[in-house]
């Protein structure tokens, strides 16, 4: 093979044209009818040289010498870039590639090249003790690796002696790599917050030879402190450094970044000041994308990355002794093949050197079982049956002494089995007398079974337990954070919690097909997160699904299956669909009959029960319903502070609206106490317990108190639920309740509304919440002297809170209540009449305890007789309102007061003081 560039210092770039194909070797670019295709880097490479010599034949060992530089290789290698090359070109354009049979290929046919540019050939011999090109404050020591064309370096600063990492491309024929690793480093950088396991890249030269990566120096690699460390270190030791490796790995994965190249030569270790040890992974310069629009989210260019879309299996893209089998056989790398790659790493940590491969018996050198059997999941042949990521593997290694204490249970019970089963045979030996004897070691043998059996239930579930958390490894690892994060998704720094979770949703149902019973785990988490976000309908649709799939995986009595129906229960609550959570409901009250010792049974009844009564308006129930959940819960997993925090601070509301309201201050105030001590308390949770305290004291009518203590803790919530969360809009809507109080009309109108629209947009115009907050809406429309706009909204609300609520619920009581009164002023005496009579003192006081409701239903029904022309009737009950006014704390613009004086003017019983200002009743 001729040489092109006759000068070895200089070598003019140029931009070729075949057919319709266009390939420019300034930019390392292909394109095919003027648009650029994406093509793995080494394919690209075959193709240049081919151009290079267009119309002669290259051979196989010129192309191999040539592209892949002098590294071990497979016997496929060269045909699968050249397959890959003809697939990118599209079908006319590959035919210009002609295979020479035994010998090598020939791009054949007529090609046009166009000079570009010149780029020299690096002039400089790097030596230790010379200046680092470019970097003057930094001098060359010692060579840490080298490939043709690629040194690199490490430097010293010659005042400081701090120390940095040269990566050199001296000719620019081996940039690629270079820049490939330079983006995916500004990749890892914006979407891992905690980059402790990563080296930093702190600069880059790409504009004049010699071109260079500037990194931070991370220690020396694996392989160079093996052979002094390793052997030093105990078993727990080595898995705790491996651990910080797959934790890396794990953290790329997870912003979409494979390494391609995991192995001890690309991890650094160095020496922490408190003894211990901290690794860094480096070398990203076979690194892939999972997804390049990533960059364009990022605004990062993609240097280095326009070829690695369809970065299928090059061989070469790695170390042979740590490749997966399938990239040998062309498949595509994924995060497996990553996970392939760390399962030989951690054998060979564990066997003592990096020196050794995978051979048949590998076992041996290995003396822990169940690190044998992770080491066999994550080297698995089959991709199917690996390991499905990074996560996963280190998971498995961090609960090994759970698993450890499971294998002893369920050992202890098979061994008690056997020698059950051989003392009964041993007493049928016996004399005939010892026949009595034998029934009783049959007992005992038929217990040992039984306990067996259960031994064995006890360790299959301990294995869905571990497959379950396995799957929620992969599931978080590769779908909700792989696939659904913010880079992924496009959206940058906007990219929410909801678009990840809806993203992740999507796949859940295609990942999890053939696992019914870990889709089912999947969809209740999904369920749980949607309703923290407060996405009401998907939530309910995955708690709906996650039930249909654990009744029928298993049973309608597992306890999987009762928790997923406590949780749909109380999002069929949420979302106002009481008749079918009323169905939930009673199966779990079966549940808990039929087995009436189980505390956890009880604890996910009573809560599921608490929030139904909670917002059925139940109040004396809600709080007996929480006591009992919150009491199982302190039995079954007192560990699970968030749904204790979370029932408490409802009990404190429910303690609250009972009138046993300095109980409730008191619990809220333990809240507060407890979660201070807690080292991940980010204040929320002491923001609603105060918040919770605010509203006790408004019903005490102490508002000052009040308002000082809901302002107090929606600073907390807005910065970190938002001013849109169902949190804040209750919040608000007490401070409407005050500045009702205070008669504040504007203010009160503007919380209002605020809140009606806030619950609408959150539940929808037909939940239970979203009519109580046009109930409050309607009142101060009414009290800003907007009546008619006030009576619509008041009739809205009362007529659909009658359809969905019983009779005598409070939140019903009071919507009829107050479009009686509206309406009777304004002109729909004949439409709020029947009304009137299914009101009734007890739910009104349980709304707004204040002893005056009697009265003012006196009231009502007075200028409802005067209406309807039946003086006799009115009088008596205008002397019992008025009587009753006067003997209660009511002020005396109270507009039922104001009424009830002017009624009785009308039945000529007095003078009525004028009702401008009138207050609504508190």
């Amino acid at each position: 093979m001729t040489t092109p560039d006759p000068d070895p210092r200089e070598r003019v770039l140029y931009s070729y044209r075949f057919g319709t194909a266009e390939y420019d070797e300034a930019r390392v670019e292909l394109r095919v009818a003027g648009l650029p295709v994406e093509i793995e880097h080494r394919a690209l490479e075959v193709l240049a040289c081919l151009l290079r010599h267009a119309g002669e034949v290259v051979t196989k060992d010129e192309l191999l010498r040539e592209v892949w530089a002098g590294r071990i290789t497979v016997d496929k290698v060269l045909p699968n870039a050249v397959t890959k090359l003809r697939r990118a070109l599209g079908e006319r354009n590959a035919e210009h590639i002609v295979t020479q049979a035994r010998v090598g290929y020939r791009l054949d046919g007529p090609v046009t090249r166009t000079a570009l540019s010149h780029v020299h050939a690096s002039r400089i011999q790097l030596e230790p003790g010379q200046p680092v090109p470019a970097r003057a404050d930094f001098t060359l020591v010692r060579t840490l690796g080298a490939t043709a064309g690629n040194e690199v370096w490490l430097a010293r600063h010659v005042r400081t002696g701090a120390q940095r990492v040269y990566k050199f491309s001296l000719d620019g024929d081996r940039l690629a790599p270079l820049k490939r690793e330079a983006t995916l480093a500004r990749v890892l950088r914006e979407g891992i917050a905690e980059r402790r396991h990563f080296v930093e890249l702190i600069d880059w030269n790409f504009e004049t030879p010699p071109f260079f990566l500037e990194c931070e120096y991370g220690g020396d690699n694996l392989l160079e402190w093996s052979t002094g460390e390793l052997a030093a270190l105990d078993t727990e030791m080595r898995v705790a450094v491996f651990l910080q490796v797959a934790d890396a790995v794990a953290a790329a994965h997870g912003v979409g970044v494979l390494h391609k190249d995991i192995k001890p030569a690309n991890v650094l270790i160095a020496r922490e000041d408190d003894g211990g040890w901290r690794i860094r992974l480096t070398d990203f310069g076979s690194g892939r994308l999972v997804d390049p629009d990533t960059l364009d989210a990022l605004g990062i260019t993609r240097a280095g990355l326009g070829m690695t879309r369809n970065d299928v299996g090059d061989p070469s893209s790695g170390t042979p002794l740590y490749l997966a089998p399938e990239i040998f056989d062309g498949q595509l790398p994924t995060a497996q093949a990553d996970v392939y790659a760390l399962g030989v790493m951690l054998y060979q940590m564990l066997a003592g050197s990096f020196s050794k491969p995978m051979a048949s018996g590998w076992e041996q050198d290995i003396d822990d079982p169940l690190l044998c059997e992770d080491i066999r999941a994550a080297t698995e042949g089959d991709p199917a049956r690996r390991l499905g990521s990074t996560a996963e593997l280190a998971s498995r290694l961090r609960t090994r002494e759970a698993r450890r204490e499971q294998a002893r249970r369920e050992r202890e019970a098979v061994e008690q089995a056997r020698r059950e089963r051989e003392a009964l045979s041993r007493s049928r030996a016996q004399r005939p007398y010892l026949v009595a004897l034998a029934v009783l070691f049959g007992v005992g043998a038929a217990l040992a079974f039984w306990l067996y059996a259960t031994a064995l239930e006890a360790r299959n579930d301990a294995r869905r337990e571990l497959a379950r958390a396995n799957a929620l490894n992969r599931f978080l690892n590769d779908d909700l954070i792989g696939r659904a994060n913010p880079l992924v998704l496009a959206k940058g720094k906007d990219a929410s919690l909801e678009d990840m979770l809806l993203v992740a949703r999507e796949r859940a149902g295609r990942r999890f097909a053939s696992e019914p019973g870990t889709e089912a785990t999947i969809r209740s988490s999904l369920a749980m997160l949607l309703n923290m976000i407060e996405r009401m309908p998907e939530a309910e649709g995955e708690a709906r699904r996650a039930l249909e799939l654990f009744e029928r995986e298993r049973g309608p009595d597992h306890l999987d299956t009762l928790r997923a129906r406590s949780t749909f229960a109380r999002l069929l609550v949420r979302t106002a669909k009481y008749d079918e959570a009323h169905v939930q409901l009673d199966a779990l009250d079966a549940a808990v009959a039929a087995h009436p010792g189980d505390a956890l049974r009880r604890y996910l009844a009573s809560a599921a029960w608490a929030v139904y009564a909670m917002n059925r308006g139940e109040y004396a129930d809600a709080v007996t319903r929480f006591r009992t959940a919150i009491d199982a819960l302190r039995i079954t997993d007192p560990s699970d502070t968030t749904m204790l925090d979370s029932l408490r601070i409802d009990l404190v509301a429910m303690l609250a609206q009972t009138g046993a309201r300095e109980e409730a201050r008191e619990v809220a105030q333990a809240i507060i106490d407890e979660v201070a001590m807690r080292e991940d308390d980010n204040g929320l949770v002491a923001a609603f317990a105060k918040a919770a305290i605010g509203r006790s004291w408004m019903l005490d009518g102490d508002v000052a108190r009040a308002e000082a203590l809901l302002l107090d803790a929606q600073v907390t919530i807005l910065a970190l639920l938002g001013e849109r969360h169902s949190r804040n809009l209750s919040l608000t809507n007490d401070l409407y309740a005050i500045a009702v109080d205070r008669k504040d009309w504007p203010r009160a109108l503007e919380y209002a509304r605020r809140v009606h629209e806030g619950f609408a947009a959150h539940f929808g115009p037909e939940h239970t919440v979203t009519h109580v907050t046009e109930l409050n809406w309607g009142l101060a429309l009414y009290e800003s002297g907007d009546a008619t706009t006030a009576l619509g909204h008041l009739r809205s609300a009362a007529t659909k809170l009658a359809a969905q609520l019983p009779a005598d619920n409070p939140q019903r009581q009071l919507a009829a209540f107050w479009f009686a009164a509206v309406g009777l002023e304004h002109g729909a005496v004949d439409e709020v009449r029947p009304l009137l009579d299914a009101l009734a003192v007890a739910p009104l006081e349980a709304i707004i305890p204040n002893g005056l409701w009697p009265y003012r239903l006196a009231t009502l029904r007075a200028q409802d007789a005067i209406a309807r022309g039946d003086r006799d009737a009115a009088q008596p009950l205008l002397r019992e309102a008025l009587d009753g006014f006067a003997q209660g704390d009511v002020e005396d613009d109270d507009r039922f007061l104001v009424r009830a004086r002017a009624a009785s003017v009308a039945l000529g019983g007095g003078a009525a003081p004028p009702d401008e200002g009138a207050a609504p009743p508190r």
